[in-house]
């Protein structure tokens, strides 16, 4: 890991590293991308079936783009009874935390006399997508369909790559099944998110499309926008841990170490950044890395990512919390006594975990865990119930708040050359109603 003394030269690295992350592609591979769209909007099933062959399953056949909902239920019952019940307790966790985060309407009278307000109403048919590649994430159907059912989402549907037996991944089956999804697709990459956006005779078009995925089908989300809505264009997994000085390194240096290796774990794509106050605990922790990495199953992919991560020894926690800041992670980690106090210096964050490691929102304890990267964080929300929510304003005013109002409105109707406007208005202000 490269290790940085002091704030200058910490934000120097961190600036170089979030030009790096910033979500970019080579025109060929966009050009790819939007070969695959425009041929699943020409040629609809046909182009579909031959790229699930191509990039999934040689062998899959037409009658296997949909799963039989017998499949879906099955894989379920397939389950030990203790991953049913680790899948029931997260589900329940995720469910109890997205019902508080429902948005409520509101209606009021203005000081001019109009009645205003916001109505909130689901997304009518929304297409989720659960990665099947070098891992299955169950977890990540639990992490959208179960927002986008609290938020009351009609038609909730799965895409999923076929894996080489022209399967889905029965996890991700027995997933969806404890999630209420019952019309899943066998289809990956920017076809699957094509095929959402126009539709086929197979696969009826939806309303946005949700998820993390491969740099096709992030492309293909990004080529697709207004077509259909998109949640975001996710990147590579990211955590800035940030931890205070301590009286005994040596103790707290393991689990800090540990949680580093989590995301590393990922693949060498990931960003890892430690940051503290502490050289003593900088110190302990790179020694802990190394132990803790060389020993693990992943060892490989965790040494790849260590390589270009970053240990930043700073002036203090609040400079540590400046730049953690800058770095806007999709996850960050906070190990302090005052971590809440600290989090109020974050405010660019996709997650902040408090004296606790990342992996419990990866999985269990209640928020979705699809966010923000790529130093999106900056203005990007994670996944949650208003991302399957439309917002729209109900206005209403009588003639006498028209009329009130009706000057200062031709004034600026006037100032923007649109004078139509303020004749509507005028209008209005002695219509029949």
């Amino acid at each position: 890991m490269q290790i940085l003394e002091g704030f200058a030269a910490s934000q120097a690295a961190i600036q170089q590293a979030n030009a790096r992350r910033a979500f970019s592609a080579s025109p060929q591979l966009e050009a790819n991308v939007r070969d695959i769209c425009e041929s699943i909007k020409e040629h609809g099933d046909e182009a579909l079936l031959g790229f699930s062959q191509k990039f999934d399953c040689p062998d899959l056949k037409f009658e296997d783009l949909r799963v039989d909902e017998a499949e879906i239920e099955a894989a379920w019952h397939s389950l030990s009874a203790d991953a049913q019940k680790a899948l029931e307790r997260a589900a329940k966790n995720i469910e109890a935390f997205h019902e508080a985060q429902k948005p409520r309407d509101f209606f009021f009278q203005s000081e001019a006399g109009a009645f205003l307000g916001n109505r909130f109403t689901p997304i009518e048919r929304v297409g989720l997508y659960a990665p099947n590649g070098r891992a299955a994430y169950p977890s990540t159907v639990l992490m959208l369909a179960i927002p986008a059912k609290v938020a009351g989402v009609k038609s909730v549907v799965l895409a999923t790559p076929a894996s080489k037996d022209g399967k889905a991944h029965p996890v991700i089956l027995a997933a969806a099944y404890l999630a209420g999804i019952r019309e899943i697709y066998l289809m990956g990459g920017a076809a699957a998110m094509a095929a959402f956006a126009y539709g086929t005779a197979t696969v009826p078009k939806v309303d946005k499309v949700v998820g993390p995925g491969s740099i096709y089908m992030t492309l293909a989300k990004k080529y697709l926008f207004g077509t259909v809505g998109i949640d975001g264009l996710y990147g590579p997994s990211e955590v800035a841990v940030v931890a205070d000085a301590t009286p005994d390194p040596a103790r707290l240096a393991p689990q800090l170490a540990a949680d580093l290796l989590a995301q590393a774990e990922h693949g060498g794509d990931s960003f890892v950044v430690f940051i503290s106050p502490s050289q003593a605990l900088c110190s302990a922790v790179l020694k802990e890395l190394a132990a803790q990495a060389n020993a693990s199953p992943r060892a490989k992919l965790a040494l790849e990512t260590l390589k270009s991560s970053l240990v930043c020894q700073v002036e203090s926690m609040e400079k540590a919390c400046e730049l953690c800041d800058g770095i806007a992670a999709e996850h960050v980690e906070i190990w302090s006594r005052d971590a809440l106090s600290w989090s109020a210096k974050i405010p660019n964050a996709g997650a902040i975990f408090l004296n606790c490691p990342v992996p419990l929102g990866d999985y269990i304890i209640g928020p979705s865990h699809t966010l923000p990267t790529n130093a999106t964080a900056r203005f990007a929300s994670g996944v949650g119930v208003d991302t399957f929510l439309k917002r729209t304003s109900l206005i209403s005013a009588p003639k006498a708040t028209i009329a009130a109002l009706a000057q200062d409105l031709e004034t600026i109707a006037l100032l923007e050359e649109l004078p139509g406007h303020a004749a509507a208005v005028k209008r209005a202000a002695s219509s029949l109603f």
